[in-house]
């Protein structure tokens, strides 16, 4: 019996063991990802062997030990649930999670990760002063690229104890692409703000980075230079001083000078470039020394010069001396412009200095107005070298260097009547332009229009039939801000993109956004007004930045290789640029708002300058956009005379065609000049706001060259010779009047009246028709021998 009773208990036990384990509870917790990011909901799985229902409960332990709990009331029938914890980036709970289940009695854990925002911020230097602009470089781990639904990157600027500074509001920007620039100009917080240290902050939802900088003393940076044209004046002369800035910061300074017996005289001067000229007159009036002091943009720089006691009393009037340019050709013809503030003699003395100190028999020539031009020709065997050209002026004199060397001219080159052919309108294009600035033509004939008022670029077949178009007013990828320059390479649109401080590149073929290149700074590469650029051969790039006086080449890669600097002295200097043109040696053409063009050589050593300020022939007034055509010629756009000039390879001028007006042919301001490869001359005027075509081939108008008119003027004064007027006799008789082999000077015959004839003509006293009829009077009687 005892048996028996014991084997029942025990078969009970097993029955009641095995009913328990049946009914056992068994969470399992599985996190839908092991890490989740840093925007994400929290998603963990849960399964429960054995629910008999009613709630699960569960505490989470964030990354900051702080904790949160409830219970989960949704759970189906066979035990299973997904557990939700709402969250965003704003909680900051990045870090490692724990979330602990408990179900009647039975605990289980889920362990997971959330990423963090990683946010980078890089300004590219420590240092900045007012004209600077900060790039904000921003990176981001973590982005919605759906712009309407991005989060901002909030920027605020904060002094060094912590204060938001003055009068510069948050900056939002939408956080739609994982890397974004900003380009701020530090001129908004020094117009409120001291020098000293300040931090940027960028909040991205509530992470935060801080990065410190320091604001510059504006005047540690700015530099003064001024320097007199002389160090010694006599009583009455007027003092020329070139005053020389790093930067342009306020519209004007201070100068402040003393005189031998201390009394001191203040003056107010207009700043409107880093290079500015003054003129002091009724300055030097008692002998002995004077100390001035110049004081501009916090910075002041002193200097002296003295005045002696004069020899002999000389006018006391402006006189200037500006050759056409600096290197020329034997035979070749000097024209220099002389500039009085006031006529006082009918006549100035011109002479020449070779290399070897010899000088030369000096030639009176007349003066009629305050500007003048007066020839000196070259002789065919004059020694090469540095020559100085002199002008003496009832008494003032002034001198110029000119260099002669290379071959010497043909007198063939002037009978070429080609390449005074004038070109003839072709058609005009007025597409909804507001300021258009430049323009470039590709390989197909297409060409591409800076619409600088709309920043757009418009594409156009050769026929004006638009294209394309692409940008808008900006500072983001494929914006534009005030764009002038363009090219049209092989592959890509480069646009000199001003306003950005940066060279946009776009494709072709559909105006895609490419790269961008550069930005606002001092550092190589960098810019501050990129106004004009052009490419060689193998597509390496040259910028001309305005604001730094510099030429910047860049490889096919748009890496910076090197840079041209204007030296500010001498006359290669520039202080800004306007335009840039190649020639077919590779040489670099500049355009200057110092109203002239220079050249250069392919690695940057000067060549030659061509031009001065003025309206005359071969003279400019804020000259822009260059242009070469098949033969080399090159074209400017002499944009306040409101015409184009022309000018052979040695920087000799051809012909010009414009005046100021809106018809055809007419010009407000042409600024941009493109030609094809078909000659075809494209004018872009900005104020007018279209673009002019015209044709150097086929029905071109015939006109006599300025050359032409000039030497009989010269001849007729004395300035050339009948060999020199010669030469203008057979251009004429070869393009209109009975042709000729030769005419020279043995067999030229001419009376007197002939020569007041051709002063009257070359002064525009009598028309072509008059000149013509007398050199055909003289042919007919047979004094004019042919």
């Amino acid at each position: 019996m005892k048996k028996i009773i014991l084997l029942l208990v025990f078969t009970i036990s097993v029955i009641f063991i095995t009913y328990q384990q049946a009914n056992a509870i068994i969470i399992t917790a599985t996190p839908q990802t092991s890490t989740f990011g840093p925007n994400d909901d929290i998603l963990v799985n849960l399964k429960i062997q054995g629910y008999n229902g009613g709630p699960i409960s569960w505490i989470a332990h964030r990354p900051n030990n702080s904790t949160i709990s409830g219970n989960l009331t949704q759970v189906k029938g066979d035990g299973s649930a997904v557990h939700e914890i709402v969250r965003n980036a704003f909680d900051n709970y990045f870090g490692n999670w724990s979330i602990y289940y408990t179900y009647d009695g039975v605990n289980q854990t889920a362990s997971f990760k959330v990423n963090p925002i990683v946010l980078t911020v890089f300004t590219g230097k420590d240092l900045y002063y007012e004209p600077d602009m900060m790039n904000i470089n921003i990176t981001t781990s973590y982005y919605i690229p759906i712009a309407a639904q991005a989060e901002f990157f909030h920027l605020n600027f904060y002094d060094q104890k912590g204060n938001p500074v003055k009068d510069i509001p948050q900056i939002d920007i939408r956080a739609y692409q994982p890397s974004i620039v900003y380009n701020f100009h530090m001129t908004g917080l020094a117009d409120y703000d001291p020098p000293g240290l300040y931090k940027l902050g960028i909040q991205y939802y509530n992470t935060v980075v801080q990065v410190p900088f320091l604001l510059g003393k504006y005047s540690d940076l700015m530099t003064v230079s001024a320097q007199t044209d002389k160090s010694t004046y006599q009583i009455g002369n007027a003092v020329n001083m070139e005053l020389l800035f790093t930067r342009v910061t306020q519209s004007g300074g201070t100068l402040t000078i003393t005189g031998p017996s201390g009394n001191v005289t203040t003056h107010q001067f207009r700043v409107y470039s880093v290079h500015t000229p003054l003129v002091l007159n009724d300055v030097t009036k008692e002998v002995g020394t004077y100390n001035y002091v110049i004081q501009y943009g916090g910075v002041s720089q002193s200097g002296s010069f003295s005045v002696i006691t004069n020899p002999a009393p000389l006018p006391n009037i402006e006189l200037n001396v500006f050759p056409n340019k600096l290197n020329y050709r034997p035979g070749e013809i000097i024209h220099v412009k002389i500039h009085t503030s006031q006529i006082i003699a009918n006549s100035t003395s011109i002479w020449v200095v070779d290399p070897n100190a010899v000088e030369y028999p000096r030639l009176s020539l007349p003066i009629t107005a305050v500007d003048t031009i007066l020839p000196h020709k070259i002789g065919k065997n004059d020694t090469s070298g540095q020559w100085e050209l002199y002008i003496d002026y009832d008494g003032i004199v002034r001198s110029v260097p000119y260099f002669v060397g290379g071959p010497p001219v043909d007198d063939m080159e002037m009978l070429n009547a080609n390449q005074f052919s004038m070109p003839t309108f072709v058609s005009n294009f007025a597409t909804n332009f507001t300021a258009p600035t430049g323009i470039a033509i590709d390989s197909s004939g297409d060409f591409y229009v800076v619409d600088s008022g709309n920043s757009q670029i418009k594409k156009f077949d050769s026929n004006g039939k638009l294209l394309s178009s692409w940008g808008n007013l900006g500072s983001g990828n494929g914006q534009l801000l005030h764009p002038n320059g363009i090219f049209v390479g092989k592959k890509y649109v480069f646009v000199a993109d001003t306003g950005n401080a940066r060279i946009d590149i776009f494709d072709k073929d559909n105006g895609q956004f490419i790269y961008s290149l550069g930005g606002y700074g001092d550092s190589k590469g960098m810019f501050h007004t990129p106004v004009g650029l052009v490419a060689d051969n193998q597509e390496d790039i040259l910028v001309a930045d305005s604001g730094r006086n510099t030429i910047q080449e860049f490889d096919t890669h748009f890496t910076f290789m090197n840079e041209f600097k204007s030296l500010l002295t001498g006359n290669n200097n520039f202080t800004a640029t306007n335009g840039i043109a190649l020639d077919s040696k590779g040489d670099i053409y500049v355009s200057s708002p110092d109203d002239k063009i220079l050249e250069f050589s392919s690695i940057g050593n000067f060549i030659n300058f061509f031009g001065s300020q003025g309206s005359e022939e071969g003279r400019f007034s804020n000259p822009t956009a260059i242009a070469l055509d098949s033969n080399g010629d090159f074209y400017v756009a002499d944009t306040l005379n409101h015409r184009i000039q022309k000018f052979d390879p040695y920087g000799n001028f051809i012909l010009s065609w414009g005046s100021v007006g809106t018809s055809v042919g007419q010009f407000e301001e042409p600024v941009g000049l493109a030609i094809d490869q078909s000659d075809n001359i494209y004018v872009v005027d900005e104020k007018n706001n279209n673009i002019q075509k015209f044709s150097l081939h086929g029905m071109v108008s015939q006109t006599i060259p300025s050359w032409v008119r000039d030497r009989a003027l010269w001849w007729s004064e004395g300035a050339l010779s009948k060999r020199d007027f010669a030469l203008a006799v057979r251009y004429m008789t070869n393009h209109g009047l009975p042709s000729t082999n030769e005419i020279n000077e043995t067999l030229v015959k001419i009376p007197n009246w002939m020569k007041q004839t051709a002063n009257w003509w070359g002064s525009g006293q009598i028309d072509d028709g008059t000149f013509a009829n007398s050199l055909q009077y003289l042919i007919s009687i047979g004094i004019l021998k042919v």
